[in-house]
Order: structure tokens, then C-alpha cells, then sequence
């Protein structure tokens, strides 16, 4: 009986996913200089007591040790069939979402199998552990259709009755910042255009990723790891403090409130810091300066992080050196990403 039951769910494997296969088979992938290639599982060919069992425990949802954002490592399994080399000149323009429906360790093997006519460039498994099958800049056989296929990634959730049977914490975790690793990559917006599930693929009759997939929570755990460019870094203005007057030798402290209008989130300490900046970088006006980061940044974020939608509050000290009404023109920047919204902003230091 068991050898039965294991045929069974290796014919299974064949029927329950697929895709655009063809026969005329590309060459075997390349992996990453330093990547770590790790050979798939030939379950075909091992004894039924060295096949993966179930794990005793799927990780809880609730009591995750991993913190987020952190930096996707995927362990690079390689997959002698079942993708094109290369994209044929196609750009590419979307992440498609799935779910396996069987484990991940039989995941791997369909994916290894030319049987199955199946591939995906990663799969996630349920304790948040990534593998990638196909190179990027190769063509998956995940969407079922050729044309999405060319033009798009494909990411596999693990979710099996047995070995997980609900997405976890982890794996929300580890695809939110995965997608954000590929954005970062292959400059695709983090937005629901974008970002698709397989039953979104036109032409197709899969349901993946389902109806317990949380699509609001996903896109808003990418929104705070999503690259800073000139698409998602935005701000309108919430409030200023008066402007100052002061004597010479004295100081005052001017506050800017701003809201994240973008679709990346502002976070402290990282590249997609939010910090206040005088327009093109001048430094005429550096002598005003009380402790700022630098003569053209009078000051970054107060708050830890700042999601779309968030407001952040910028606060810096001048100083009366000279006498005179200066203008200070203020716009919000993230280095190395972009400058925000040119709202006209400004504070007027008077000096006594």
C-alpha cells in the first residue's frame, strides 16, 4: 500500500501543476560565482524510507524569531530541465504568485522532472527558507501562459495539508522581502499591477494563491522594504513650526511634518532613510547650521520607520551667527534613492 500511495503522489505531481513546457529543452542553468549548488531530490530513485518525511511542527504564525526587512539568501537548487535560457529579449515585468499543493520537497523534484512540464525561480518554503531553481534571467515554466511566463518570475509558497498547511509568518516575511530584492533588481513596482497571482494569468484555470492568501498584509510588509527611486518616494506637506527669530548667539528649533505619499517605506538607520535636504545640495546657507547631519541635510526622520501613508517629523536647530533674514529652501530626499515632491517649502530664519 504505501508503495502504491507513493506512485500515486508522483503521477499527482504531474497533474497538479502546470505550465508552457515545450520539448525543445534549453541547456542546463548556470548558477551565481559563489553560489552553493545544492543537487534536487531524486525521490524516484531512493528507497521509500529515505524519502522526506512530514515535519512534526509547521512554524508558528504567531512566535517567529525572524525580523523584518531582512536580506533574502536563497540557496541556489539547480534544475536540469524545465526552463528556457534566457528571456528572448523580453523585458521583465511582473512577479506571479503561487502555491505548491504538495510539499516542498516533492516541489523540487517535479521541478527536476521533465514529466511534469513545471519550474519556478524560487520556491518558499514554510519555515521562510528560499530556493532558487531558475536563474532570473532564464524563463520559468510557472504562469501557463508563454508570454507571462517571458516577462515575469515566478515564486512558489509551499502549502501542503501535511507539511504546512497554512501560510506561515516566515514565509510572508521571506517573499515580501524576496520580491523586494528582485524589485531592487529588475526595477518592477511593488503594486498589485505588478505583482499578480496565477489567477490573474490570463488564460488560466489555477485558483493559486487562494483565498487564505493575505494579499493586503504582503504588499504592505514589500512596502516597507521596497526600493527608494523616483516611482515610489513621495511626500505631501502636513505642518511646519513659525518661523524663528533670534539674536545673534542664539539658537531655535524648526520642525517640518511630512507625509509618506510613496509607495516605499521611510526607515531609519537604512537606504531608505527620509531625511530633509536643501534643494541641489547647496551649502550656501551652511553657517546657519546647529548640529546638522550635514551642511545640506539640516535632518533626518525622528521616527523609526514611516510606511505610506505614515507621517514623519524632521527637526533641526539654527543658529544666529549673522545678522540678516535668511530663506531656507527645504525638500525631503532619500540619498541614493530620490528627492520627494518639490513642495515649495521653506523656513525663514530672522536674526536679531
Amino acid at each position: 500500500m504505501q508503495r502504491l500511495l507513493r506512485r500515486s503522489v508522483l503521477v499527482l505531481v504531474i497533474f497538479l501543476i502546470s505550465a508552457t513546457g515545450q520539448s525543445d529543452l534549453a541547456p542546463q542553468d548556470t548558477p551565481p560565482a559563489d553560489a552553493t549548488v545544492v543537487p534536487l531530490l531524486d525521490l524516484a530513485a531512493m528507497p521509500e524510507s529515505a524519502i522526506p518525511v512530514a515535519r512534526a511542527a509547521v512554524t508558528s504564525r504567531s512566535g517567529t524569531t525572524m525580523r523584518f526587512p531582512f536580506d533574502p539568501q536563497p540557496e541556489y537548487i539547480t534544475s536540469a530541465t524545465n526552463y528556457w535560457a534566457g528571456r528572448d529579449g523580453a523585458s521583465i515585468e511582473y512577479i506571479v504568485i503561487h502555491y505548491t499543493d504538495i510539499s516542498y520537497a516533492r516541489t523540487l523534484h517535479a521541478f527536476d522532472t521533465l514529466a511534469s512540464n513545471v519550474s519556478a525561480h524560487y520556491v518558499i518554503r514554510g519555515d521562510g527558507h528560499i530556493a532558487q531553481i531558475v536563474a532570473e534571467g532564464d524563463t520559468a515554466w510557472h504562469s501557463g501562459n508563454a508570454w507571462y511566463n517571458r516577462h515575469s518570475i515566478g515564486i512558489e509558497f509551499e502549502l501542503d495539508h501535511v507539511t504546512n498547511p497554512a501560510f506561515t509568518t516566515e514565509q510572508y516575511y521571506a517573499g515580501a522581502a524576496l520580491a523586494c530584492a528582485i524589485s531592487g533588481r529588475q526595477g518592477i513596482p511593488l503594486d498589485r499591477e505588478h505583482v499578480i497571482g496565477h489567477n490573474e494569468v490570463p488564460g488560466t484555470t489555477h485558483t493559486d494563491p487562494g483565498p487564505t492568501w493575505d494579499w493586503p498584509h504582503f504588499m504592505w510588509l514589500a512596502s516597507l522594504c521596497a526600493p527608494p527611486t523616483d516611482a515610489t518616494v513621495h511626500a505631501s506637506f502636513v505642518s511646519e513650526s513659525p518661523y524663528p527669530e533670534i539674536s545673534t548667539d542664539d539658537k531655535a528649533l524648526v520642525s517640518v511634518v511630512l507625509r509618506n505619499t510613496g509607495s516605499t517605506a521611510w526607515r531609519k538607520g537604512t537606504d531608505q532613510e527620509a531625511r530633509l535636504g536643501i534643494p541641489d545640495n547647496s551649502r550656501a546657507l551652511a553657517f546657519l547650521a546647529d548640529g546638522w547631519p550635514a551642511p545640506e541635510r539640516p535632518a533626518v526622520q525622528e521616527e523609526d520607520i514611516v510606511p505610506p501613508g505614515g507621517t514623519a517629523t524632521f527637526s533641526f536647530r539654527v543658529k544666529g551667527t549673522l545678522p540678516g533674514t535668511f530663506v531656507v529652501p527645504l525638500r525631503g530626499v532619500v540619498d541614493g534613492g530620490a528627492w520627494m515632491d518639490d513642495l515649495g517649502m521653506f523656513t525663514v530664519v530672522t536674526v536679531r
